[in-house]
C-alpha cells in the first residue's frame, strides 16, 4: 500500500527531528556562548550564485510562522527592488517586548524553514523574472538568528557579520526590513533608546537602509485609516521629530504599503491549535507549518501572548 501525504510527511518530520533539531538546538547552544550577534543557520537553496543586491528582512517572532508572514515576504520580492534578491526569515533570540515562549526556538527555525520552502514554492510559480534569470537563480533565502532585539542594532550587525558582502568588491547589500505598522510605532518609539531617549539610534537603520511598512487593515482597526498609519511618515518628513533626534530624509527610506488578505495573529494560531480547531489553523498557516505544529503538539494549553 502507497503512503498517504500525511502518513510520508510524518516520517518527513521524524527524520527532521533526528536530524535538523538537534542541529538547530546546537546552532542556538554555540551562537549563544558566542561574540556574534548575527548567525545564519540555514539557506535555501544551499549555494546561490549571485551576491545579492537587496535583502529583504522578516524579522518576527514566528511563533509560529503564518500566511500573513508568506504575503509580506512574496509582496517584498515583487517589489521593484534592486536584483539580485535574497529573503533573511530573522528570529530574536532575545526580544524588547516578548518572552521566549511557548514554543522552543528550535520548533521556531525548523518551521521558518517550512516557511522559506513555501515562499521558494510560491515565488518560483510565479514566474518571476529579470534579465533572463529565472525566479529561483533570483531568491535565496536564509534562516538566521540574532541576539539584538533593536532594528537598528539588526541592521548593524547583519552588516558587520560581513555575510552579504560581494566577495569581490566587499561591498553591502541594500537591507530593506519589513515592519507592520505597529513595528513602526516601536521603531520610532524614544522610549525604547535609553540613556538619551531619542531617535539618533534609528539613524543606523534608516541612514543606510530602507523599512517598507505593511499598514494594518483588520476589520475594527484599532490603528487607524491609511492617512493616519502614514502621519508617522510625514511627520518625519516635515520635520515633526527633530527635536527628538529624528531627520526629515529618514522618510524616503520608509515605503508605505497596502496590507494584503486577512489579518493573522499568531496569538489566534496558537488558540485554535490548543482548541484542537486544525480546520481553523489550516487557514492562518502554510500546510507543512501546521502539520509540523500538530506533529509536536506545538501550543497544546498554550495560548499565551506573543
Amino acid at each position: 500500500m502507497r503512503n498517504s501525504p500525511a502518513r510520508a510527511f510524518r516520517f518527513i518530520t521524524q527524520n527532521m527531528e533526528s536530524t535538523l533539531l538537534p542541529g538547530f538546538q546546537a546552532d542556538l547552544k554555540s551562537f549563544a556562548s558566542s561574540s556574534s550577534s548575527f548567525r545564519v543557520v540555514d539557506t535555501l537553496p544551499s549555494r546561490p550564485k549571485y551576491p545579492p543586491k537587496t535583502v529583504h528582512v522578516l524579522d518576527s517572532s514566528f511563533n509560529p510562522p503564518t500566511q500573513a508572514h508568506l504575503r509580506i515576504a512574496l509582496s517584498a520580492l515583487h517589489s521593484n527592488a534592486p536584483n539580485p534578491q535574497r529573503l533573511l526569515l530573522l528570529l530574536a533570540t532575545q526580544n524588547a517586548d516578548k518572552a521566549p515562549k511557548p514554543a522552543a526556538f528550535e520548533h521556531r527555525i525548523a518551521m521558518m524553514r517550512l516557511l522559506a520552502q513555501n515562499v521558494q514554492t510560491e515565488y518560483t510559480t510565479s514566474g518571476r523574472s529579470a534579465q533572463g534569470i529565472g525566479a529561483e537563480q533570483l531568491v535565496a533565502i536564509d534562516v538566521g538568528i540574532t541576539k539584538n532585539p533593536y532594528f537598528h542594532d539588526k541592521a548593524i550587525g547583519i552588516e558587520e557579520s560581513g555575510f552579504y558582502a560581494d566577495p569581490e568588491t566587499g561591498d553591502q547589500p541594500l537591507q530593506v526590513h519589513l515592519l507592520g505598522f505597529d513595528s513602526l510605532i516601536r521603531l520610532l518609539d524614544t522610549k525604547y533608546y535609553a540613556p538619551e531617549h531619542t531617535l539618533a539610534p534609528v539613524g543606523a537603520l534608516l541612514g543606510k537602509h530602507r523599512i517598507r511598512v505593511t499598514r494594518r487593515t483588520e476589520e475594527g482597526n484599532k490603528w487607524g485609516t491609511e492617512e493616519e498609519q502614514d502621519r508617522p511618515r510625514e511627520e518625519l518628513a516635515k520635520g515633526e521629530r527633530e527635536e527628538e533626534g529624528g531627520r526629515r530624509e529618514w522618510a524616503q527610506s520608509i515605503e508605505m504599503v497596502a496590507g494584503e488578505g486577512e489579518a493573522i495573529s499568531s496569538t489566534r494560531v496558537r488558540e485554535s491549535a490548543n482548541a484542537g480547531k486544525w480546520d481553523d489553523v489550516n487557514k492562518l498557516v502554510g500546510k507543512r507549518v501546521r502539520e509540523w505544529i500538530e506533529e509536536y503538539q506545538l501550543y497544546k494549553e498554550s495560548v499565551a501572548k506573543g
